[in-house]
């Protein structure tokens, strides 16, 4: 009840300052009540009176500042950084927390229309960062834990992306775009009605040719590779049909992209030899909706297979044909490279029901159960093979093979290993929550939740929630936060068996925990500025990481604790028509322990690597007129963080090298100009200043600090709706 007389308090207020302002508009009439948000509770409320640190992106305020894809918008939030791994795989690292040598998993929840897509075997969804703006409606970012809403993997952060179909929007449109390094798009949405079902469907394909130039001083420089494969193929299909409480919701997703920089920043070795990854995803779900009494009952099944094919050309005919023939074998001929493919798939069945509100206390609970299972495992090594090949030779202590023996077991043994996983890996969980909102008063709401999730293979995890929520007057509102979560192993962590290249799993390992706490404050004066401060601590233990010193027993293994620690501002000012900016800042100061190594001691909250710790992200957006908008777009990162391993450290000392990648503040310019209601025309300039963009490399082999990225690039969309 009390949130409706905040509703209606807002209404009417908004309708008396409309009344003196004709120039506001109905858009902004509903973007001045707030954003809606349901990512952290499950239920619709003002992001500013959730118990959790919320951002809300509206889509179309990111489109005309020049953001094109989901990576991109992701990007422009405090506290997160986007990198690349030399394969070009997307990171998503959320306040300074990520793993310095295991990049493939996320360690972070992405939903699609509510429906997570993480996968089992890798934990990965980077293939989904080129999703285009132009599909989405809004994106709902959570930073800090959520597994009490949303189970294993709401661990940093959890992204909710709400496309035109999933959000319902009844509209039509197509769209075709141009682009620096060949890039091309088209793409669109529809809805239709029939016999009382409203139908949505949306797709897209894009393509680019990008090929960036790299000076691979830790390459073969015999080949004279220089240039990354960057291409990229891209398309997906959604259908959503809904009637009543009933909604039937699908989508495909596939991508074929270059392998970027190459496995361990080596440049293509064998250019004869193609080389790429692809990722192919599709999901569907059944939902129903329905109220009995006050009681309001959901029930969604749904179900997923994704398939991954990843080849990769790691040393050149030459060097591997001179490692064998220095120890008296001579009839290798081929080059060092791997494939690798899998499926797997996942099944869920999830209910809740909201009770009737009962002495001020909102309650929801749930159960559920998530199965997933490897449906194929297939991995070929023509350096293993070889090896096999010849298995009378002893090449464990030769000086010619690097390869660690004892994790890297697959291709030792008599029977060579020709998958990458364990035979017959599957998982069952089993789950149930509850979570109570608490109107102590019309100024204190109080959260508390609770999840327990049964796992057949490493036992139960707790995840726990409390939060309190007091709104102070109509201009401030604070908040004091607790979140536990946990992450699960992935089943390559977990079961892999160790290939060259390859760790093996870790013996034991168990899910790695997080526990978070947060004070927020928000000041709104009125309704075009607001104002937020959020302070957070982090604490994380068996965190789940690679070790890769040459001293250690090298494979996934749980660290003793990592630790966060940092601030995030937030301002956004609009308005009527004509401005719209939005501004954040971030200081981070992460770090994390390794093992020792030798006789040395543990080291202990060592500086996080590769992690800018000031960051300042800004979008604004001018329209002089309804037909015409500027949006610049700032960002604006740190020097990197060094490693502190000290093999690194030495590679470095000599000057060559660099373990640290440059500060830069990068400009983006946008010029939309709208015809009529249906047509616009976007044309947008990247870094148009030209400022030279690093990423960190992996293997800090690199000149001038890291990965080259773009320079100056651009892009030319044209959209009609009808």
């Amino acid at each position: 009840m009390k949130k409706k007389l905040y509703t209606v308090a807002a209404l009417l207020a908004v309708s008396s300052l409309m009344a003196d302002s004709p120039a506001i508009d109905a858009s902004e009439f509903e973007s001045l009540l707030g954003e809606m948000s349901a990512i952290a509770t499950k239920k619709s409320l003002n992001v500013d009176y959730l118990p959790s640190v919320v951002t809300v992106v509206d889509a179309q305020t990111f489109i005309d500042g020049g953001i094109q894809n989901l990576g991109e918008a992701l990007g422009m939030l405090p506290g997160i950084q986007i990198q690349l791994s030399p394969m070009g795989y997307t990171m998503t690292t959320v306040r300074g927390f990520k793993n310095p040598n295991a990049y493939l998993s996320d360690k972070i929840k992405i939903l699609v229309d509510g429906v997570a897509i993480n996968n089992a075997v890798q934990g990965s969804s980077s293939f989904y960062m080129d999703f285009p703006m132009q599909l989405i409606e809004k994106i709902e970012v959570l930073r800090g834990p959520a597994s009490t809403v949303y189970g294993a993997g709401a661990f940093y952060a959890t992204v909710n992306i709400i496309t035109k179909l999933g959000g319902s929007k009844q509209e039509n449109q197509v769209f075709v775009g141009v682009g620096e390094y060949g890039y091309r798009t088209v793409g669109g949405n529809l809805f239709a009605t029939a016999n009382g079902w409203n139908i949505f469907t949306d797709g897209y394909y894009q393509k680019n040719d990008k090929s960036l130039y790299f000076e691979n001083i830790g390459g073969d420089e015999a080949l004279n590779q220089h240039y990354t494969d960057e291409s990229l193929k891209d398309f997906s299909l959604g259908f959503k049909a809904q009637k009543d409480g009933l909604e039937f919701l699908a989508r495909f997703k596939r991508n074929v992209s270059g392998n970027f920089y190459g496995f361990e920043n080596n440049l293509n070795p064998i250019p004869e030899k193609g080389e790429e990854h692809i990722n192919s995803y599709f999901f569907t779900q059944l939902a129903y909706k329905n109220s009995y009494n006050d009681y309001k009952f959901e029930t969604k099944a749904n179900f997923s297979h994704r398939e991954f094919d990843a080849s990769a050309n790691i040393y050149s005919v030459e060097s591997m044909v001179g490692r064998f023939t220095g120890v008296g074998i001579y009839d290798v001929e081929d080059g060092f490279f791997y494939n690798e493919k899998s499926a797997e798939q996942n099944y869920e069945l999830e209910s809740n029901v909201r009770l009737p509100e009962i002495i001020s206390n909102d309650i929801l609970l749930g159960v559920g159960l998530h199965y997933a299972i490897v449906r194929k495992d297939e991995f070929y090594s023509s350096l293993e093979d070889a090896i096999f090949l010849h298995n009378d030779a002893d090449l464990r202590n030769n000086s010619n093979f690097r390869y660690r023996y004892a994790k890297e077991t697959a291709y030792w043994n008599d029977n060579q290993a020709t998958t990458l996983l364990k035979h017959d890996v599957s998982r069952t969980n089993i789950y149930a929550y509850a979570q109570d909102l608490i109107a102590l008063s019309d100024a204190v709401d109080v959260t508390l939740g609770l999840r327990v999730d049964n796992y057949s293979d490493f036992g139960a995890e707790l995840s726990k929630q409390a939060g309190i929520v007091y709104r102070a007057s109509d201009e401030w509102i604070f908040k004091l936060l607790y979140g536990s979560a946990f992450r699960a192993p992935t089943f390559i962590e977990a079961y892999q068996l160790g290939h060259i290249n390859f760790r093996a799993r870790g013996e034991n390992i168990e899910p790695e925990e997080t526990n978070t706490y947060e004070a927020v404050v928000i000041y709104s004066p009125n309704f075009y500025n607001r104002f937020s401060v959020n302070v957070y601590y982090s604490e994380l233990t068996n965190v789940i990481d690679l070790e890769e010193l040459s001293g250690t027993d090298a494979g996934y293994q749980n660290f003793d604790k990592r630790l966060s620690r940092g601030i995030e501002f937030e301002y956004n000012f609009k308005t009527k028509l004509e401005h719209n900016f939005y501004l954040n800042a971030s200081y981070i100061d992460a770090g994390y322990t390794f093992p020792a190594e030798g006789d040395d001691e543990p080291a202990f909250n060592a500086a996080m690597p590769d992690i800018s710790t000031v960051m300042f992200k800004a979008i604004y957006i001018y329209k002089p007129t309804n037909k015409l908008s500027f949006g610049t777009t700032w960002r604006y990162f740190s020097e990197t963080t060094a490693t502190e391993l000290g093999w690194v450290e030495e590679s470095v000392a000599d000057g060559e090298y660099s373990s640290t990648t440059k500060a830069a503040s990068i400009f983006d310019e946008t010029i939309t100009y709208r015809f009529s209601a249906t047509d616009e025309l976007r044309g947008t300039v990247k870094n148009i200043f030209n400022e030279d963009v690093r990423m960190p490399a992996y293997y800090y082999e690199t000149a001038d600090g890291g990965n080259q990225r773009e320079g100056r690039n651009w892009f030319l969309s044209y959209v009609h709706r009808f």
